[in-house]
């Protein structure tokens, strides 16, 4: 299997006279759900699919917990991933609150074992 991407054309903001160039734009193709995360252990494992369901459940509901919490959650050379955020720029370091945040996003970190995936990765362009 090999990533898709499509062709798109960009203009440069900084250089708007310049023409266009194209690149290729990485696009998703199709997805993996829970589902199908159960099913394969099931199938590669003596574990039920019931039961993986109720682990990886679980699982994930700690890892959203923990993340709510502050905490850098670790799943092993997989990934990391941690609450980060923004916020608006105060004068003094008294009048930053927590009010002061504007926006929150989820930080996540690929570990080896993805990074050394995408390094093999195949890619090939989108048919229409």
């Amino acid at each position: 299997m090999s990533i898709k991407f499509t062709v798109v054309a960009k203009k440069n903001p900084q250089k708007p006279n310049e023409p266009q160039k194209y690149y290729a734009n990485i696009v998703g193709d199709g997805k993996t759900t829970l589902d199908d995360l159960a099913k394969h252990a099931a199938s590669v494992s003596t574990v039920s699919k019931a039961d993986i369901l109720a682990v990886l459940e679980s699982t994930f509901t700690k890892i959203a917990e923990d993340i709510a919490e502050g905490k850098i959650v670790y799943v092993g050379e997989y990934f990391t991933v941690q609450a980060g955020g923004s916020s608006e720029g105060m004068d003094t370091p008294e009048a930053v609150t927590a009010s002061s945040i504007k926006a929150i996003r989820t930080i996540f970190r690929p570990g080896k074992m993805i990074k050394d995936a995408l390094k093999l990765a195949s890619y090939r362009r989108k048919s229409s």
